[in-house]
Order: structure tokens, then sequence, then C-alpha cells
């Protein structure tokens, strides 16, 4: 589904004019969509599980849990989409009509969600 996300942010990508690297641009933004996963899942587990008891989090803390994860998830993304661009835009060059559709489907609602999930969930469920 990634490689999936990846192909449809590309193909929208190379649609706006001035933009002179799609498929880095796509691996950026994927990656910032996962990150957005993440920290949405951490807020809603720190929030279920009450996890302030035992382990007091700070700025420094949080600023260097979010840059390290960042960087995994980027390292990820970049094995498995930017480094097989290529077969990945092989591979979905080639889907029926109704696959294509389906696809952008899953792609806005994937896009849509992990935004306003984070900037709501964000806010109300922290303490």
């Amino acid at each position: 589904m990634l490689r999936e996300i990846y192909y449809w942010m590309v193909f929208y990508l190379k649609k706006i004019q001035p933009n002179d690297m799609p498929e880095f641009n796509s691996y950026l933004l994927v990656s910032l969509m996962i990150c957005f996963n993440v920290f949405t899942l951490m807020i809603i587990i720190r929030y279920l599980s009450n996890f302030d008891f035992m382990i007091k989090f700070n700025r420094d803390k949080t600023t260097y849990f979010g840059i390290g994860s960042a960087l995994c998830v980027g390292l990820l993304c970049y094995f498995f989409t930017f480094r097989q661009r290529k077969d990945i835009q092989l591979k979905y060059n080639e889907l029926s009509k109704n696959r294509k559709i389906r696809g952008q489907i899953i792609f806005w609602l994937y896009i849509v969600l992990s935004i306003s999930l984070l900037f709501t969930l964000g806010p109300t469920l922290t303490r």
C-alpha cells in the first residue's frame, strides 16, 4: 500500500508545473504522512495507557524522539519507495481503470485522515 500511495503522490505532483523533482518530493511527503500516523498512534497510546506516571516527558526528550522517529521513517521510506521508484511506476501504470479509481480514493482518504486525525486528536488528547 505504501508503494501505491507513493505512486499517486508522484502522479499528482507531476501535474504541478514548477515541480522539477516529483519523485523526491513524493518521498518526503509520504514520509511525513507516515510520521503523522506514528505520532497519532503515540498520542492515542499515551492517552489510553496513562503513560505519564512512568516517564516524565519534557521538551528535549520529545524533540529527540521526534527527530529519531522521523529519521527512521525516512530511511524505511527511502528503501521501500524512492529507491524502487522505476519499478513502482512500471507496476502501477499497468493497472486497470477500476483499480486506479479505487487506488485514488484510498490515497485521498489516507491523506485526509492522516492530517485530520493528528491535528484533531493531538490537541484534544494531550494533557
